[in-house]
């Protein structure tokens, strides 16, 4: 077996590795959601309910945006510190879904979240950045695997440099208004707004993850045609 074969096949098992390890921890993040959202949904408590439903669009979104990255750039070499990043990531991500009858406590927690998601993808960046190096030593790279390397690193750059720290700014923000008026936030309801706001922010991520990997999926499959046509 050459080597292209062989990193071809290890490559393959790191991608079952990541699918596997995002289906667990998700699956992990919906069981303490629902566990959190029993009595809630038993008792009536409909102010709770918003939280709910924002909660199950942060397990899709980290579930899609994560699958989206490994089918898009994931490979041997195995990289330990994007993988801790999903261990670390999830385990803030399910201590904020415990919290869906606390405003306080959810936004404070969504904020540190947001900050790790962050995080993850300014790692993913220096993945990106290594495997386009890697590849612009090879002539035979086709013409939809560069554009396919563009469009991962102007979408990592627009969630470093934007989306992401808007989600931290307004979490945050979200987080000081319910501690510094909690009478106004809480008694008087406006808490609904802020979470009502998150819920639209979160749809239309989620809309541009699908949308992002429809835009992708011809991309790569002729990498993948490409790998299967040089064994």
């Amino acid at each position: 077996m050459s080597r292209r074969e062989a990193k071809l096949e290890l490559d393959k098992a790191v991608v079952g590795i990541e699918l596997t390890l995002i289906s667990i921890i998700q699956g992990l993040a919906l069981a303490v959601l629902a566990s959190a959202a029993v009595q809630p949904m038993l008792r009536l408590q409909w102010e709770t309910w918003p939280y709910i439903f924002t909660g199950l669009l942060v397990i899709l979104i980290f579930w899609s945006r994560s699958l989206i990255h490994t089918l898009s750039f994931i490979g041997w070499p195995l990289e330990f510190g994007h993988t801790f990043g999903y261990f670390g990531a999830t385990l803030i991500e399910a201590a904020a879904l415990t919290q869906v009858a606390d405003p306080q406590a959810w936004f404070a927690l969504n904020t540190c979240y947001a900050i790790a998601v962050w995080g993850l993808y300014a790692w993913d960046l220096r993945v990106v950045q290594r495997r386009v190096h890697d590849d612009a030593t090879d002539a035979d790279i086709l013409d939809e695997e560069r554009l396919l390397h563009a469009d991962i690193v102007c979408d990592q750059r627009a969630n470093i440099a934007v989306l992401m720290p808007l989600a931290i700014a307004f979490q945050g923000l979200s987080w000081w208004l319910v501690h510094r008026y909690p009478d106004t936030m809480l008694q008087g309801r406006w808490h609904l707004l802020l979470i009502g706001l998150t819920i639209l922010f979160s749809l239309h991520y989620l809309g541009g993850g699908v949308r992002l990997l429809r835009k992708r999926r011809d991309w790569i499959l002729a990498r993948q045609a490409r790998q299967r046509a040089e064994r």
